[in-house]
């Protein structure tokens, strides 16, 4: 019996000594007929047990005296395993699932709820008929709450608000990563942690969806209890499965490949049996695998620990945030095994926890896929150094031979202009060969000294035969270009348009700046193209015959610029070649 004082107190958890009838199920006239007798008392919330095992039927009592009569009152029921009738004042108030005192006419129903009434005198009795055939641990597990109606609205309403915060950051974080991985086809071939994390995160929300307050009900109010529970504990194991693949991929000595196989077997199997088994036979191995979840969780965590204090093993901040999430979620996993078996009622630290472990694993996904991009970009960046280098070194060896002939003849006839021949040659080596490694980018004026020199020997081989023409903005002269990104486009006008003719012909190289862009134009009056070996020309194929000509440019304008070469010409009259690109800012 139990008296109330609602002038300090406005809500009141029953917990503490109730009568407790084992085996029975008695209602409010059978105990006015003094049929009940020497009642067991039991401690609420908690578990009871039979001889043979922790399940059956029994009758929970309680009496308050001093009850107000002037207001509307109510009960918050929250867990109560697993079928259960509740009277008050010998009147009906709740029953979810049927009692019986036979398995085969037990159903199951446990969902938490308000229960509002006005008590027509001071003395209140409850009476709580249980029957459990699903849990080793039945019985009354969690709080029962008595207070004033709006009082248990407020509270439950902040519970609910509090619970649906944490589900909507983990379901933000899940669906935020599942559609990184999903459309950024760099993450799905190479970073599968991102799925696995984000499942962990969707799976665990669905775990708390189906707990405490139970707010799953709240968003689809006609889910069954069986659906609500297979919805639980599939979710449990297969967050579980998401985790061990996310661990393995952080550091593979914490679980061996044979034990996570098997784990991830184990638990698959189960999932399955959970999904295609009723509920009374799949929760007869629950208690089992919430057991085995609470030793995987551990032992990743003593593994994790173990490599961290290694001698000779180097330890950074993100082992840290990786320490921090583990111990999230194995107090989590705890809170949860205690709130299974009956031994706590209070799952907001575990839904604190879980919080905290997807937030510290998208800190350090974050930093990892950071650390990714800094290692692809210098990757990158020496694979473009690369690329120079052979650009430079695929300069056609005929050009040396023919400059070098060139010089050799005028040795005998005009050592002047040879020597003259010579100095242009080796500002063009120099020029070529003295990229800066660091830099992708030469100034505009330096791709057209590179160009002075490199005509200065064409037209010692060519003569009165070949003139060229520079129209150049001076605004474009500080502007950055791809290092030879003009002089093959000259060097290509030279031996395909006007090597194969025979009189006279010009080259134009016009480089504007117009607005935000560049446009460079390498005009030729050679023979011409054909218009059918135009896009040829652009394409990859007998790239090893242009050398660094058309293709090669075109390649490389649309991997930095996202644009192409434009090629127009008229066989046996003209050819022009141009392109615009983007100035940087």
């Amino acid at each position: 019996m139990v008296s109330t004082s609602f002038n300090k107190e406005k809500l009141i958890p029953l917990d503490g000594t109730w009568e407790f009838y084992e085996s029975q199920l008695y209602d409010q006239e059978q105990f006015e007929r003094g049929i009940s007798k020497n009642p067991k008392y039991i401690e609420v919330p908690g578990t009871w047990s039979t001889e043979a095992e922790k399940s059956g039927s029994g009758t929970y009592r309680l009496v308050i005296q001093n009850v107000p009569t002037d207001q509307v009152l109510g009960i918050k029921k929250q867990n109560i395993r697993s079928a259960s009738k509740i009277f008050i004042n010998g009147k009906l108030v709740s029953e979810e699932g049927f009692v019986a005192k036979q398995q085969t006419n037990y159903t199951e129903g446990n969902i938490p709820k308000l229960i509002f009434f006005q008590p027509d005198k001071e003395q209140l009795e409850i009476i709580i008929q249980v029957t459990d055939f699903s849990y080793n641990s039945a019985g009354i597990s969690n709080s029962i709450y008595f207070g004033e109606q709006d009082v248990l609205v407020s509270e439950s309403f902040k519970h609910v608000i509090f619970e649906l915060g944490i589900l909507a950051i983990l379901l933000t974080i899940g669906m935020l990563y599942i559609f990184l991985y999903l459309f950024v086809e760099r993450y799905r071939r190479k970073e599968f942690f991102i799925l696995a994390f984000a499942l962990s995160c969707i799976f665990f929300a669905l775990v708390n969806l189906c707990l405490s307050e139970r707010t799953i009900l709240y968003l689809i109010p006609s889910l069954s209890f069986e659906a609500l529970f297979k919805i639980k504990d599939t979710s449990i194991f297969l967050a579980t499965i998401s985790l061990i693949l996310i661990v393995t991929q952080i550091d593979q000595r914490l679980l061996n490949p044979l034990f996570k196989n098997v784990l991830i077997f184990v638990y698959t199997f189960y999932v399955l049996v959970i999904l295609l088994t009723t509920l009374n036979f799949y929760h007869s191995f629950l208690p089992i695998f919430i057991v085995l979840n609470c030793f995987v969780y551990l032992y990743m965590m003593i593994k994790m620990l173990y490599f961290y204090f290694k001698k000779d093993v180097a330890r950074d901040y993100q082992q840290k945030i990786i320490m921090f999430s583990m111990l999230n979620i194995n107090i989590y996993n705890i809170n949860l095994l205690l709130y299974s078996f009956g031994f706590t009622s209070k799952l907001q630290l575990g839904f604190l926890n879980i919080l905290f472990y997807a937030i510290a694993l998208a800190i350090y996904l974050t930093i990892r896929v950071n650390h990714s991009y800094k290692r692809n970009d210098l990757l990158t960046h020496e694979l473009d150094v690369t690329e120079q280098a052979y650009l430079v070194a695929q300069i056609k060896p005929h050009f040396f031979f023919n400059t070098l002939t060139s010089v050799m003849s005028l040795c005998y006839s005009d050592g002047k202009k040879a020597a003259q021949l010579l100095s242009h040659f080796s500002s063009f080596l120099r020029q070529s060969f003295e990229f800066n490694s660091q830099e992708m980018y030469v100034s505009v004026e330096k791709e057209i000294k590179l160009l002075h020199s490199y005509i200065a020997i064409e037209q010692a081989r060519f003569g009165e035969k070949l003139q060229i023409e520079f129209n150049v903005d001076p605004d474009a002269l500080a502007e950055s270009i791809l290092p030879l990104s003009i002089q093959p486009l000259v060097e290509n006008a030279i031996n395909h348009g006007i090597c194969p003719k025979e009189d006279f012909s010009i080259i134009r190289v016009s480089i504007n700046k117009i607005h935000s862009h560049l446009v460079v134009t390498v005009y030729d009056t050679g023979v011409g193209i054909p218009s059918n070996k135009i896009s040829e020309l652009l394409g990859m194929s007998n790239q090893k015959e242009r050398g660094i000509g058309i293709a090669n440019i075109n390649r490389r304008l649309t991997k930095y610029y996202d644009t192409q070469l434009i090629i127009e010409s008229k066989l046996g009259s003209w050819t022009k070649v141009s392109f615009e690109i983007p100035l940087h800012s």
